[in-house]
Formats: structure tokens, C-alpha cells, sequence
């Protein structure tokens, strides 16, 4: 497909995610279709021509945010060039359409981890009650955020490598992807007092390894919610 004809028809379907007479479910096809384009062809953002800054949120109001949720929110952010902002939601903020892809991506690990935490609670490998399930999700998050430092990183040296030699110059210093999350925090950050740290605590043990296992198996492929079952030996 001519690079041309990508690009336009990335548009349309943006166009279409975002149309008012869309049903929420064609909004949310179109979406994934233009961003597996995207990843796909190498479609940027300028390549769009468009400078759109937008939000989403998870659409949960807490009384107090949990690490775990913290944690992949996090990772999702860092995967789609966005920043998360804790509102008493969690809001993606970023390029509009990297901020709803964030958005679905977060809802696809979400559901993903109840699923594997589910299956090992019936398997015998996570004990009943809330505190064995938040260890589980706080090592199934941690385990997604540095699978996505990771990747973070990768894409960060691989510009940097691509763009000097392109250009033959050894002091490039930034890549896109830096430049990129410099624009979003300039132009996404104006009503945030100050970042809060938060600590996370967990108790080391079976629940934390089975959900950092799992954590390191989820998929992270651009085809955004495609709902794989992470893959779990029964016969652990």
C-alpha cells in the first residue's frame, strides 16, 4: 500500500473514532484499526498533521488510587507517549489519538490481569481474600512497567542510532520519542501542582510471584485489545 494511501486512510478512520454518530463500539474498532495502521506503516503523529492534544480517563473515581493501578497506568503511558495524571481518576493526557489508544490499552491489561488472577485463585496458586489479590496485581504491574521502561528505552536509542546516521552527526542528542513526551508535558501538565510519589508495598510471596509472572507474559503487540489469555501451565 502506497505510503500515501496509508496515511489518508489513517485519517479517515481517526476521523470516524471520533465522529458524534458513531456507535461506541464502531468508535472503538476504528481506533484500533488506525493505530495497528500506525504501528504498522510507521505512521507518526506530524505525518497526521495534526497537534490535537486530548485526555482520557479509566473512569473509576477513588477515594485513593492503588499502586497497582498506579503501576499500569504508568506502563501505559510510557507505551503511548502520554502522562498519567492521578484526578481521583487516572487521565491519560497526550496527542488525542496516543491518549484514547492508552486508554483501551490500560482496559485490555486490566481485564487481562483479573482473568490470570481468577485463573490462578482457581488453580490454588493465589489464596482467597483481598490482601493475596493486591500483591498479585502489584507484581503483575510492576512486572508490565519495566517490560515497558524497556521497550520505552529500545525505541528511544533505536531513533537515536536511525537519526545519526541519517544525518552523520555525532551530537544528535534526542530522539522523537523524547521529543515528543517533551511537547505533551509542556502542553499537558499546565494545572498540575506537583507529581506525588507514592510507595509501594507488597508482601513478598506467591501471590506477588504468580502476578509478576503473569505481568511478564501479558502481550504488549500494537493490536490493542485483543484480549490474550496469558499463558498459564495448568499443571504448575
Amino acid at each position: 500500500m502506497e505510503r500515501d494511501k496509508v496515511i489518508e486512510r489513517v485519517r479517515k478512520l481517526y476521523a470516524m473514532s471520533q465522529a458524534s454518530d458513531s456507535s461506541p463500539n464502531e468508535a472503538e474498532i476504528a481506533l484500533r484499526r488506525c493505530h495497528s495502521l500506525m504501528q504498522k506503516f510507521g505512521v507518526s503523529i506530524s505525518d497526521l498533521n495534526t497537534s490535537e492534544f486530548g485526555s482520557s480517563s479509566i473512569g473509576k473515581n477513588f477515594q485513593s488510587v492503588p499502586s497497582y493501578v498506579t503501576l499500569l497506568s504508568s506502563a501505559v503511558a510510557l507505551l503511548h507517549d502520554c502522562i498519567c495524571v492521578d484526578t481521583g481518576d487516572i487521565e491519560f493526557r497526550g496527542y488525542s489519538i496516543d491518549a484514547e489508544v492508552a486508554n483501551l490499552t490500560y482496559d485490555y491489561l486490566s481485564k487481562s490481569m483479573e482473568r490470570s488472577l481468577q485463573l490462578r485463585k482457581k488453580q490454588g496458586k493465589v489464596s482467597p481474600g483481598r490482601s493475596a489479590s493486591f500483591d498479585y496485581r502489584v507484581g503483575f504491574g510492576i512486572s508490565v512497567l519495566n517490560r515497558c521502561r524497556t521497550i520505552h528505552q529500545e525505541r528511544v536509542e533505536a531513533e537515536k542510532v536511525a537519526a545519526h546516521s541519517a544525518i552523520n552527526d555525532s551530537t544528535y542528542g534526542s530522539s522523537l520519542v523524547v521529543l515528543k513526551r517533551e511537547l505533551v508535558e509542556e502542553n499537558c501538565t499546565d494545572d498540575i501542582q506537583g507529581s506525588r510519589r507514592r510507595t509501594v508495598r507488597f508482601r513478598s510471596g506467591s501471590a506477588h510471584t504468580a502476578g509478576a509472572m503473569d505481568g511478564s507474559d501479558v502481550s504488549l503487540d500494537a493490536q490493542v485489545g485483543h484480549d490474550k489469555q496469558p499463558a498459564i501451565d495448568s499443571t504448575e
